[in-house]
């Protein structure tokens, strides 16, 4: 079935070339912002072509209008525009809009961004009847697992059979998340792009406030794509599907590089960073960019968790056939009673520093399993609350036998 989309424009002209142009869908009309809420409050519509500037109701007051309704707020809208591309993309940020196109005789971008919205429309439709298929699935399951618990002296055998159940939807779940890392991710990159570019003032000034308001946007959106690369990384881990890139990898200049990133982070909280890089580090066979999000993952940890005024450091020298990595503060510590539970997916140490840091409790985890697939190790270490944390790292001179070599 043809994707139904309304186009509305004061000119015929424009009308007319608009439906030349977008042929492959089945196309409505509206001549006023008024027309085209009465159509949409008669009518399916699934994407809507808004002109900008019109008599009447104008093109900002109809988009504030089909925005502020909560069952057309998710009709993708493209506002078209003869404004210059500045006043544009402010006009489509000020007004709710999805996207926007510069009018001209040339369709190709408005077909191109239309049929993005589209898709991405049906991906998030999609990912929500797959939620609420997942959610009464697992309400099933749990509702069968507990029927076989009440019988497990008796049933021993059914037990067993739940218990393979529950791995099996476990493995479905982490699949999904994997698969869906395209979904995902490209939204929040959209947001994040157009972002950066209304920060830089590419296409003119912003007032201080309004900096501030996009700084806050930009931010907000790296944190958030952080958190569901953790989660996208450790679900395609658990599901089989995390593919080492290796290449040769100088850990030397690596590790202090990352230091360097990380002095502004650890000054800001007057934190002493110590550094021991042995000068004869060998280079080393492994995925450079997993190696860097697990140093920066430990380090970020161990600033993160300690108090201002303290010490933080790396050191690292070669054991034998293993590089030997360790991160250490002199922080809060882990209790006895959580040294077997922080390496579980979704934990955290409450702590009066925990409680001010966001994130997923993720970041140990994920960076153990990344450095296993490496062929190394990854063990923390800590005497207890308030003194301090350990975390000791060993890497393989070579990599492994079974870790294929990117083409």
């Amino acid at each position: 079935m043809k994707a139904r989309v309304l186009i509305v424009d004061d000119s015929m002209t424009v009308r007319m070339e608009l439906k030349e142009a977008l042929d492959i869908y089945d196309v409505a009309f509206a001549a006023s912002g008024q027309e085209a809420l009465d159509v949409l409050g008669r009518e399916g519509i699934d994407a809507i072509v808004l002109d900008l500037v019109m008599p009447g109701l104008s093109g900002s007051e109809t988009c504030l209008r089909i925005k502020s309704e909560a069952a057309w707020h998710d009709i993708p809208l493209i506002i078209l525009s003869a404004q210059s591309e500045a006043e544009a993309l402010k006009e489509c940020i000020d007004d709710g809009a999805d996207d926007y196109v510069t009018k001209s005789t040339d369709y190709d971008v408005l077909k191109a961004r239309l049929k993005a919205l589209l898709r991405r429309r049906k991906n998030e439709t999609e990912i929500m009847h797959l939620n609420v298929a997942l959610k009464e699935a697992n309400a099933e399951l749990e509702h069968r697992v507990q029927e076989r618990t009440a019988a497990l002296e008796a049933h021993g055998r059914k037990l067993d059979r739940t218990n393979e159940e529950l791995v099996s939807a476990t493995k479905v779940k982490s699949e999904f998340l994997a698969n869906m890392s395209h979904e995902l991710r490209t939204p929040l990159n959209s947001i994040n792009g157009f972002s950066e570019v209304l920060y830089d003032q590419t296409f003119g000034p912003l007032n201080e406030k309004q900096k501030v308001y996009v700084n806050y946007i930009l931010t907000s959106g790296k944190h958030l794509l952080s958190l569901i690369n953790q989660i996208l990384d450790t679900s395609k881990i658990e599901a089989g599907k995390m593919k080492l890139q290796v290449s040769t990898v100088d850990l030397k200049n690596l590790l202090k590089e990352i230091s360097l990133l990380m002095a502004n982070l650890a000054g800001k909280k007057r934190l002493e960073m110590v550094l021991e890089v042995s000068e004869e580090l060998p280079t080393i066979e492994a995925d450079e960019v997993k190696i860097r999000q697990i140093i920066y993952n430990l380090l970020t940890n161990a600033v993160n968790f300690s108090p201002a005024g303290g010490k933080i450091g790396m050191r690292a020298k070669r054991a034998g056939t293993a590089i030997e990595i360790v991160v250490w503060d002199s922080g809060v510590g882990i209790a006895k009673e959580n040294m077997t539970k922080i390496f579980d997916g979704f934990f955290r140490v409450d702590t009066a520093y925990s409680r001010l840091t966001e994130g997923t409790g993720l970041g140990l985890s994920l960076s153990k399993k990344l450095v296993e697939l490496h062929g190394g190790s990854l063990v923390m270490e800590s005497e207890g609350l308030n003194k301090g944390s350990l975390v000791r790292v060993t890497l393989p001179i070579p990599a492994p036998f079974f870790i294929d070599k990117a083409s």
